[in-house]
């Protein structure tokens, strides 16, 4: 959907898009996003378990992280969430 509207500014002739795409992120393995979720918990955010799955629970416990150390709170388990659960 997000091409669809960066598709439609452009034809209305609309700047291109300005920010580079983090081509640094990839997709976490299972055994990272287990780790995420062992993180949180440890750390005090309830993420549903640990089962590798990233399903609602585990969003809302990313986003309450990021929140209480003032980051952009959008709930993405990203490589930098875990490097940073693994340095607090």
């Amino acid at each position: 959907m997000i091409a669809i509207g960066h598709l439609a500014d452009r034809i209305a002739g609309g700047a291109p898009i300005a920010a580079a795409w983090p081509r640094h992120w990839k997709a976490l393995t299972l055994d990272e996003r287990k780790e995420v979720q062992q993180l949180l918990t440890t750390a005090g955010f309830d993420a549903g378990g640990v089962d590798g799955r990233i399903g609602p629970k585990t969003v809302a416990a990313v986003k309450a992280w990021q929140k209480a150390r003032q980051l952009v709170a959008d709930g993405y388990a990203s490589p930098d969430v875990l490097r940073d659960l693994r340095t607090q």
